[in-house]
């Protein structure tokens, strides 16, 4: 299942762990901020919430790219 990110809305929660949503990483990596503001505990996601983040990273350069 491949998704484009931008169908994708602001409030999906990206991360229990931190209840950070796939719009304030969308904003994170598009302002260069990270963390975001109220976030800074981001840094302490657990493995699997690590690996989303890294996957939705990875598809905002490819999709900058374009």
């Amino acid at each position: 299942m491949d998704h484009d990110l931008a169908e994708l809305p602001d409030g999906l929660l990206l991360c229990y762990c931190t209840n950070l949503t796939l719009g304030e990483l969308r904003r994170a990596y598009r302002d260069g901020a990270w963390p975001p503001a109220g976030k800074e505990q981001t840094g302490k996601l657990c493995t699997g919430c690590v690996g989303d983040v890294l996957y939705c990273q990875r598809r905002f350069e490819a999709a900058a790219d374009r």
